[in-house]
């Protein structure tokens, strides 16, 4: 069995993995490394392969004390990649990025997909039917967009999201609302316009925390299941585990 780790920015998420299947799951909002180690090694005990992602360190953490019999890997572009990439300084890729990248290159392997990773920061990222990684783009996410306009605009109130019932605010907060929204789903309208029209027969991928607040006004999307990124983690697992 394979326990994948994905260490977001405020949740950690454990996928147990058995013949490329999870059996089994756990997440938190995260605390600190000690504590969550404590909690993972207690939960899934007698691991023998684990691989994580972590956006929060950029130091390894020391999974080796917590998981003392288990071979460790760490996501990053000096694994074994089931893609290409056109990126330049390539091992600044995200590891969040690279791990999507791989669950495209396992579940649509012969088609372009673009994957809107919707989180602390959009993430957009084009591979095409060959697993050759293009590019894309980052903009801010949702609450992201929330904390810049507080911040940097002292008359501005900090806002809990709130999806608009029209695009014309009729108040500071509900124009912060709509203007946050739709400019959000207008982005990445724009994105997939853009690359519909360059390439041929166009999967979009949306997955990320955020994804469900779009899920009823983005048409023709595949909302993909929490599991998706997991999914790429756990095939970068198979792929550079000793046999």
């Amino acid at each position: 069995m394979n326990l994948v780790v994905d260490i977001g920015n405020t949740m950690f998420k454990c996928f147990l993995f058995s013949k490329g299947s999870v059996i089994d799951s756990y997440k938190k909002h995260f605390t600190s490394n000690d504590k969550f180690l404590k909690e993972i090694s207690y939960k899934f005990s007698n691991i023998k392969q684990l691989i994580y992602s972590d956006v929060r360190n950029k130091e390894d953490i020391n999974f080796a004390n917590y998981f003392p019999k288990a071979s460790i890997f760490r996501c990053s572009t000096k694994l074994k990649l089931p893609f290409k990439s056109n990126y330049k300084s390539l091992e600044k890729l995200g590891e969040d990025r690279i791990s999507l990248l791989s669950a495209k290159s396992l579940n649509y392997p012969k088609k372009n997909v673009l994957i809107i990773d919707l989180g602390t920061c959009i993430t957009y990222d084009f591979i095409d039917s060959n697993n050759h990684h293009h590019g894309g783009s980052i903009s801010p996410g949702f609450q992201s967009r929330y904390k810049i306009l507080s911040e940097d605009s002292k008359k501005l109130p900090f806002l809990k999201y709130k999806i608009p019932d029209v695009i014309i605010g009729d108040s500071t907060e509900n124009s912060i609302h709509s203007g946050i929204y739709f400019g959000v789903f207008s982005e990445i309208e724009y994105q997939i316009q853009f690359y519909s029209k360059k390439y041929k027969n166009l999967i979009v991928i949306v997955t990320g925390g955020d994804s469900q607040i779009l899920s009823k006004s983005l048409k023709n999307s595949i909302f993909a299941n929490e599991n998706f990124l997991a999914e790429g983690l756990n095939y970068l697992l198979e792929l550079n585990k000793l046999k």
